[in-house]
């Protein structure tokens, strides 16, 4: 089933649209694991909408997607399960808004 985002095994997965990507993907993997989530990253040589789907169909409740103009902008495009809409953030802002959100409810 799905998790909210404190309970989940997988918090989030970092998602590479291309392969120059995979160097920016590790740094906002290590950002977000420093902000205490559980991260893991895909950078297999897929389309990013196959990596989306697929990572949708296994729950995980946020893909953050990494290309170049990300990696360029120090931001990160995060997607919520369940939903389409793509929002692009400073990554470390997104690593401080999904740190407080992954907060179980009795400790916030």
């Amino acid at each position: 089933g799905a998790f909210p985002l404190w309970l989940a095994p997988v918090q989030v997965v970092v998602a590479t649209i291309t392969q120059e990507a995979d160097g920016y993907a590790q740094d906002v993997a290590k950002a977000l694991r420093a902000a205490g989530l559980r991260v893991e990253v895909d950078a297999r040589n897929e389309k990013v909408g196959y990596k989306v789907r697929e990572h949708s169909l296994q729950k995980i409740p946020v893909i953050a997607v990494v290309g170049r103009k990300e990696a360029e902008d120090k931001t990160v495009a995060l997607r919520r399960l369940g939903g389409d809409a793509q929002t692009v953030m400073a990554l470390d802002a997104a690593a401080k808004s999904l740190s407080v959100e992954a907060t179980p409810p009795d400790l916030r």
